[in-house]
């Protein structure tokens, strides 16, 4: 089914926010930057849902095919990804029209499997790289958003190269439609990419198509545990 409400006897209890969303898979990829007490995280929303059949669960993910494409993925010649950026688990959840998460999450270790970039560390842990989800409609979830690690060169006007972008953008595609390949639904061909939004009563709209930006974004989160460590010059004699 596409959608989902919640009815709760006797109605919700005063002053709680009711969230309704269509329901979906949310997957979650995390990792640490080597040499650092700093982490990383990524993810998005794919589709579970089924108006042909039972809508799937977390135990009709394929996890060898999922960690098979994120190691393609970093471990590609596109080269974006630092090195010391290490992949230590991936996670999928079954989330429910309320917005939580449904049953237990798969939750993959893959900190033995040295999954990591490719390319040598660039910049600290807090720049990232943006890639935007796009669908087609107008509204609610139009756009989504995702952040990478990444060490992608900048030129003399402080962007990465178009050629390094739409490299990036064909590499991060073909990882998120094999992460879809993954997911078996019932009498369906694939499952999708979604944006999800909680306006106008929970929205999804499926990816059109993903948009690598040429500035490199930051993420203050990423430099929350290292010391700014400074260096003092001693008393100045004025």
């Amino acid at each position: 089914m596409n959608h989902r409400s919640v009815n709760v006897a006797g109605g919700w209890p005063r002053g709680v926010s009711v969230v309704t969303v269509p329901v979906h898979f949310k997957f979650t990829f995390r990792g640490d930057f080597l040499e650092t007490p700093e982490h990383w995280s990524f993810g998005f929303h794919m589709k579970r849902d089924n108006p042909a059949d039972d809508d799937a669960h977390v135990g009709d993910i394929d996890e060898g095919a999922v960690t098979t494409a994120l190691d393609t993925f970093f471990s590609s010649g596109v080269g974006q990804i630092p090195n010391n950026a290490k992949c230590t688990d991936w996670r999928a959840y079954e989330i429910g029209p309320d917005g939580l998460m449904e049953n237990n999450p798969l939750v993959q270790d893959v900190s033995a499997d040295d999954i990591k970039g490719s390319g040598g560390m660039a910049y600290p842990p807090q720049v990232a790289l943006a890639v935007t989800t796009v669908a087609v409609n107008r509204g609610p979830a139009r756009f989504g958003r995702f952040y990478l690690p990444t060490r992608a060169p900048i030129g003399s006007d402080s962007r990465m190269s178009a050629s390094d972008a739409n490299n990036l953008a064909e590499a991060v595609s073909t990882f998120v439609k094999s992460v879809s390949n993954a997911i078996d639904l019932e009498l369906t061909t694939s499952s999708e990419g979604l944006n999800i939004s909680q306006l106008q009563g929970g929205k999804k709209q499926t990816w059109d198509h993903l948009e690598v930006g040429r500035c490199l974004d930051t993420l203050r989160n990423r430099r929350k545990s290292m010391i700014e460590d400074r260096e003092s010059t001693g008393h100045i004699d004025w």
